[in-house]
């Protein structure tokens, strides 16, 4: 999956079901080039490209459930209870 298919989804935390806010940029690890966590921000969706909120978090992907159509899900897995 590109990084650009995701950029810019809503994420979800599956187990408030609050939002989180948007996928804005992402942390890559520069040895083994993969993902290691992705920055979301509360910034509405349309301004993207402009200033980068503030209240950037960082969501590791090991924390995310699914990534689907339109948004991605962030909580602990099943296996992980």
């Amino acid at each position: 999956m590109r990084f650009s298919e995701i950029q810019k989804k809503e994420v979800i935390d599956a187990t408030k079901g609050s939002f989180l806010g948007f996928v804005q940029d992402a942390t890559i690890d520069s040895k083994n080039g993969k993902v290691e966590s992705l920055h979301v921000g509360g910034g509405d969706r349309g301004l993207f490209f402009e200033a980068k909120d503030k209240n950037t978090k960082r969501v590791r992907l090991e924390d995310i459930m699914t990534i689907g159509k339109d948004i991605v899900l962030v909580g602990k897995k099943d296996n992980e209870k």
